[in-house]
Parts: structure tokens; C-alpha cells; sequence
């Protein structure tokens, strides 16, 4: 899927309106890989946080039934080395530190335990992408004491010495505890992450960020000295706001720990969520805030370790204190609606992805609260949570939409557009099935009108399948199957998900391919000066005859400051766009997001300078990248050019009229008017009419103070004269 969007030639954006669809085309034909990678790995994005042998399940009949039904992988363990981790004794001979003879015991009991979990065994399949994690409390070595339980451990508490004696248990509990499947014991983890959200936690735990970065370091180099097949990461980030005060919060958090620790890191962990504040106001990561966090990571550890290291999204989902309490449907509605958007731009980096776990767990019956309220997030619930219903058998909550939806999607990559970076779009094809998902960003119903060219000469044997899973009119969840003649238009709801099963007649063959690559800027996070200009060189670029590109530009500007400015690359400016996916992150502190400029395919270079200028002073530019999608044979999109040197809006036309000055502050003048009067027109990037005047043969000039500032079209008609052009506002 290529969720970038392409710029509509404003010709062509002067002809519509907000009431029509959304283009979207697939090329079920051209296969999209990124960075060689093209088919949906389900192990890295179905997955339940939870355990091989978790015992939170009603049976273990229950359990083959969900992992198998919905093809889902088991993703997170973050109780069980803790747990083990309070059993542990001291070493006698060394104080501080944990004896390893009781480990190696312990591990062998533990492995003993597994084998005679017969059950269990079927799914080790399911397992390959373990991460197990270790909690703050009690394994950073804060001077807390160990914890035992009286029916599994007569250690007395104690405390460990310091990160070497945490990293030695670390080490002993990975390479005791497990075996390599079935009789040998519990198949290892294959990831760890140190610590979870320590960072947020560090006051508490009487230590700093920087303390906490090298304890990452000193276990993950132990870990690895005794289990060098197991990869470990961290810093699994927390309520990242790298924008704040400056950027001070980046440099505090995510710049000190790649600084440090970022060597030793196998990959970079983050939880992201959208967020319902206690006021009532949600906000949303998802969209352009999560492209701009994900780049910035991406680009710094290009910078500073000479590569991208991979991510896990170890958590994701949705937050909102106000609806905690008893369980309610419009709270799993918010949940399941940005694990689909989210996930979809997680897709969008399936090379670099290693996991990304939508976070909810079976029944949380460990949880307690002082108000009796059950765990928010979970799988399970029993019947008579629900208002209006009784009795304490365990039923699936909602979430169980989210795998509902995603249960039949596999295959192969293929190349998709739309027109508007709000409608998220990637298309997969498998044998003779072509799946095709469509995520509405937007916070209102909206319709999208299917281009999928080669359904014209392959016939779809059956009815399309469609799944729809929306909001009704009380926030409550609805997952909506429904059999189709092949749509040509389809109505997605108010940040709803479709995905469309097309059961062909024959196997799509690949006649095509787009090959993608992501390149980053040597340099980032350079502070925005009026009109002075921040220079930027992307190098090693691979270039075949046709493709095309995107120019990903990441900033945080405060409300009201310019978010288009002028962009040049190699002495050619490329038109700014005025739009990104998600919401307009008003209600944030500020603006922080990637916006996504194509750029003429003919203007890239192996290696390519880039200058951005904006207006006004404030804020930094905090990424930018390079998308190239190189094609073996070239793509005649059916929607819109994705070349904008190449459309009319920026062919002189064959007239004498003209406009000065462009861009503009305050207003523009006329020369070459043929006739009485002059009509000018302003239409902004979504096509709307935003100002007209009639202009007098001899007046010559207008006003432009009411305009806000961006890029619009400008159309000029006098007598049988017309001209069309960019113009920018300033």
C-alpha cells in the first residue's frame, strides 16, 4: 500500500467539491515491495497480547478456536519474567545479586511444567515474535526488595546491587527458563524489552532518563553475551510529545537513549495512542502525529548509528480516562476503530516493522480497583458487565470486531492511490483473492470511488465480499458483511475501515512492479527562521526510467504559523500541498506531523539538495525523507498526474494576461486586460471558491488581506482571455 497521496492538477480540483468521492485505484497487477519486502506477515500485525499458555482462557478448545478462526499470533509476555524475577533467591557468597543455581532449578521445573502441556504445543507456530518484557517495579535496582509469594518461593526479599546483578538475572532466567519447543520446554523469546515505559516512571523510582539508558545498555549487552539469539530493544516509549518545549522533550528522551544506548540496541520500542482528554477533547495520533514521530526515530538513528533500526509498537490503541468505569461498547468502538487506522500505517513500514500489538489482554482478573471496576482493555468480559445482562459466564467484548475484520487478509503487496491523504488504502492479492482496505481518517462518513483496472479483464467469479466495521449513531461498534456486485462506489463511515474480498476467476499475475526505498536527509531538526532557508542533501538514491516520489516533511509549529513552504529541489520548486492525514491537531499544544509532497519523478538525482523557506519564525523542521517508488514499467494513473510539471496548472498559458507579485502578502496587480473587466478567482487545494471579484479595466489591483495564507489556484477571465496558475499567499 502507498498511502501517500498525489497532488490533483488544480484543473481539475476546480471542478469539484467537498460532496465528491474520494479516487482511490489499485493495480491489482503491479506488486509493491519496500526495501524488498511485499507480503502481509500476520505474526507482525494479527496479534493478542498474550502468552502461549496463558491461562486466562475458558478452555483450551476456546483458545484453538480464536488463534486459528482468526488467524492470530501470540505477541507479549510482560508478567512472567517479574514474576519469577520476586521468586529469585540472593547469592550467598555475593550480596546484591541472584543465585544462579536457583534459576537453573527453577528454569528446569519451569521446562518440565511445558512439556506436559500437550495443548499448548500445537501453537508454538503462532509464537515466533515473542517479546518478553521486564516492569520498572521491582527490576530497576532502586533499592525495593524482591516480593515472594508464600506458595511458589521461601527466598527472603532483597535487593539487588545494581544494573550488573539485574542484567545476571536478565541472562540466566532467558537462557534457563526456556527450551526450543515442546518436550525441551517453552520455545525462547525471540525479543526483550528491557523495561516497560520507564522513562515516564523514572521520578518515582528515584532515578533519571539518562541512569535508565545505561541500564538498558548493561543488560542488553548480558543478555546477548548468554543468549545471543535473543535481540533486545527498548526504550518502549511512552506518551512521546517530542515537540514540547521546543524539542527539549525529544533531547531529553528519545536523543539521549539512541545517544547512549542505541548501539546495543537491536530495535527501538514505542506505545502510541490516541487519547481522550478528561475535558471531553480526543487526541489523535493517528495520522500525520505517528508519521512524524516514526520518522524523526527513523532519521536520527540513520544519522547517528548508520542505519534504521527496526520497531516494535508494543502497545497501541486508545486511552480516555472518562470512559473508564464499567464496560461499555463505545469505549471498545474507540479502541478497535485506531487499532485498523494505525495498523495500516504501521503496514506502511513492513520492512522495518518487527511487531506492532494492538494492546488488550484475555481477562486481566489479577486487575483491582477500588471502585470494583474491571481492566478496561480486554478480550473477555463477563455477561453481566453489560447493562442489562446477567450471569458470569465470559463472553468476547467488542475487539473482537478488529480480528473480525482482519481475519481473511494475506498475500502479496500490490501498488494503490487515492487522492486524499485521509483515506488510508493497501490492497493485497493472494491466488485468485484480491483484498483491497480503506480507512477513513476523516470525522465524517465519506465516499470513495473504486479504479481497479485489471477487474476488466479478469471476472470475478463471486460476489465481493465486503466488511464494514463502523460507529452507529451511539458509538457502539458494528461490523457490517455484506455480499456486492464489484462496487464502483462505496460510503465508509465516520473514521470507519472497509475491506473488500474479490474472489476472482483467475490468479492475478504481476506484469509490474514498484519498488520502494526511503531515504533520509543527513541533517534534521533545524529551527524555521523567516525566509532564510534550511538546506538539506538526500544522497544514494537508486533511480530506474520511470516511477514516482514523495518528499516527506515533518515540523512542529505552533497554531497559526505557515505550514506550506517553499520547497526546492535541485534549483526546481515543487508545489507545497495544504493537507495530511488525520485532523488539524488544533486542540494539541501544537502541530506536529509529516506532511506528504510528491515530487516530479524527472527532478530526482542520486543525490539531491533540497531547500525549504518559509514565511514566518517559529518552530523546527524535525525530519525529512525521501520516497522513491521506482517502476519497471510505467503506471498511467487513472486519477490524477502525480507529476505536477507536468500539467497544464504549470504550462504558461497563450495569453497577455498576467499577475505580479507570486507569492504575495497583501495583494496582487494586473496587466494585459482585453477587455471592460476582469473576473478573478481563488480556489483553495480542496477545490473550494474561496474569493471572486470583478476587477475594472482600469482598476488593476485588489486586496488579498482577507486570505488566509497557502497555496491556491488562480483563474483569471477576461473576454475570451484566461489563465490559469498556482499562486501563493504569504
Amino acid at each position: 500500500m502507498k498511502s501517500q497521496f498525489l497532488i490533483i492538477s488544480f484543473l481539475g480540483i476546480a471542478q469539484i467539491n467537498a460532496q465528491n468521492p474520494i479516487q482511490a485505484e489499485v493495480n491489482l497487477n503491479t506488486k509493491h515491495s519496500v526495501h524488498g519486502v511485499s507480503e502481509f506477515d500476520r505474526s507482525k500485525f494479527m496479534i493478542l497480547h498474550a502468552d502461549i499458555d496463558d491461562n486466562e482462557w475458558d478452555s483450551d478448545a476456546q483458545r484453538k478456536q480464536f488463534l486459528e478462526d482468526y488467524d492470530v499470533y501470540l505477541g507479549r509476555n510482560n508478567g512472567g519474567m517479574v514474576w519469577e524475577f520476586d521468586q529469585s533467591s540472593e547469592d550467598p557468597n555475593k550480596k546484591g545479586w541472584p543465585d544462579v543455581n536457583t534459576l537453573k532449578s527453577k528454569g528446569e521445573s519451569s521446562k518440565n511444567s511445558y512439556a506436559k502441556q500437550k495443548s499448548t504445543h500445537d501453537f508454538e507456530g503462532r509464537y515466533g515474535n515473542m517479546i518478553f518484557g521486564g516492569q520498572p517495579t521491582p527490576m530497576y535496582p532502586s533499592g525495593q526488595l524482591t516480593r515472594p509469594s508464600k506458595c511458589c518461593s521461601t527466598s527472603e526479599p532483597w535487593a539487588y546491587k545494581d544494573y550488573d546483578a539485574v542484567a545476571e538475572y536478565y541472562a540466566n532466567y532467558l537462557k534457563e527458563f526456556f527450551g526450543s519447543g515442546k518436550e525441551t520446554g517453552k520455545p525462547r523469546p525471540k525479543y526483550v524489552e528491557v523495561l516497560n515505559e520507564p522513562f515516564v516512571k523514572a521520578r518515582k523510582l528515584g532515578t533519571t532518563n539518562a541512569n535508565i539508558t545505561q541500564m538498558h545498555k548493561v543488560v542488553a549487552q548480558r543478555i546477548k553475551a548468554l543468549n545471543p539469539d535473543i535481540k533486545v530493544g527498548g526504550y518502549s516509549a511512552a506518551h512521546p510529545a517530542y515537540e514540547d518545549n521546543n524539542f527539549n522533550h525529544w533531547r531529553n528522551n528519545w536523543e539521549l537513549f539512541i545517544n547512549e544506548a542505541g548501539n546495543d540496541m537491536d530495535f527501538f520500542s514505542l506505545h502510541l495512542y490516541d487519547f481522550l482528554a478528561d475535558s471531553g477533547e480526543e487526541l489523535q495520533r493517528k495520522g500525520s502525529n505517528t508519521e512524524a514521530i516514526l520518522d524523526m526515530v527513523e532519521q536520527y538513528s540513520y544519522i547517528k548509528l548508520g542505519k534504521v533500526k527496526p520497531f516494535s509498537i508494543s502497545e497501541y490503541g486508545w486511552l480516555g480516562r472518562s470512559l473508564n468505569g464499567p464496560y461499555n461498547k463505545p469505549r471498545d468502538w474507540f479502541n478497535i476503530r485506531t487499532f485498523s487506522s494505525m495498523m495500516m500505517q504501521f503496514m506502511e513500514r513492513q520492512d522495518q516493522i518487527i511487531s506492532a500489538i494492538p494492546f488488550m489482554i484475555l481477562k486481566a482478573k489479577w486487575w483491582q480497583n477500588p471502585d470494583n471496576y474491571k481492566y478496561s482493555y480486554r478480550l473477555l468480559r463477563q455477561n453481566k458487565e453489560l447493562e442489562g445482562q446477567t450471569g458470569d459466564q465470559w463472553v468476547y467484548t467488542d475487539f473482537l470486531k478488529f480480528f473480525e475484520l482482519w481475519s481473511t487478509v494475506k498475500g502479496t503487496r500490490v501498488d494503490t492511490f487515492a487522492n486524499d491523504p485521509d483515506m488510508l488504502i493497501d490492497a493485497y492479492v493472494n491466488k485468485d483473492r484480491a483484498y483491497v482496505i480503506l480507512s477513513n481518517l476523516e470525522h465524517h462518513s465519506t465516499s470513495v470511488a473504486l479504479n481497479i483496472p485489471e477487474l476488466k479483464a479478469n471476472t470475478i467469479e463471486a460476489m465481493v465480499n465486503m466488511k464494514h466495521l463502523y460507529a452507529d449513531k451511539n458509538g457502539v461498534p458494528v461490523l457490517e458483511n455484506s455480499e456486492l456486485n464489484s462496487p464502483k462506489e462505496i460510503t465508509i463511515g465516520k473514521e470507519g475501515t472497509v475491506i473488500l474480498e474479490y474472489r476472482l476467476k483467475n490468479e492475478i499475475e504481476f506484469t509490474n512492479t514498484s519498488n520502494e526505498q526511503k531515504v533520509y536527509a543527513e541533517t534534521y531538526l533545524k529551527p524555521i527562521e523567516a525566509n532564510k532557508s534550511n538546506e538539506f542533501v538526500i544522497k544514494n538514491i537508486t533511480l530506474g526510467s520511470q516511477g514516482e516520489a514523495i518528499l516527506r516533511l515533518g515540523m512542529g509549529r505552533a497554531h497559526g504559523l505557515m505550514l506550506s513552504p517553499q520547497i526546492k529541489m535541485n534549483g526546481e520548486e515543487i508545489a507545497m500541498v495544504n493537507d495530511w492525514k488525520g485532523y488539524d491537531q488544533k486542540n494539541r499544544d501544537q502541530f506536529f506531523g509529516v506532511i506528504e509532497v510528491p515530487v516530479p519523478y524527472k527532478l530526482i538525482k542520486k543525490s539531491n539538495e533540497i531547500n525549504i523557506t518559509f514565511p514566518d519564525t517559529g518552530g523546527m523542521i524535525s525530519s525529512l525523507s525521501l520516497q522513491v517508488f521506482n517502476f519497471e514499467k510505467p503506471i498511467d494513473r487513472l486519477i490524477a498526474s502525480t507529476d505536477p510539471l507536468n500539467t497544464p496548472l504549470f504550462e504558461p498559458n497563450k495569453t497577455t494576461l498576467t499577475f505580479y507579485p507570486n507569492p504575495s502578502k497583501n495583494s496582487i496587480s494586473f496587466e494585459g486586460i482585453t477587455s471592460n473587466s476582469l473576473t478573478v478567482k481563488l480556489y483553495d487545494i480542496s477545490g473550494n471558491l474561496v474569493f471572486t471579484k470583478i476587477v475594472t479595466k482600469n482598476q488593476k489591483e485588489i486586496s488579498l488581506n482577507t486570505i488566509s495564507s497557502g497555496l491556491y489556484m488562480l483563474k483569471l477571465n477576461s473576454g475570451k482571455d484566461e489563465k490559469i496558475s498556482k499562486f501563493i499567499k504569504i
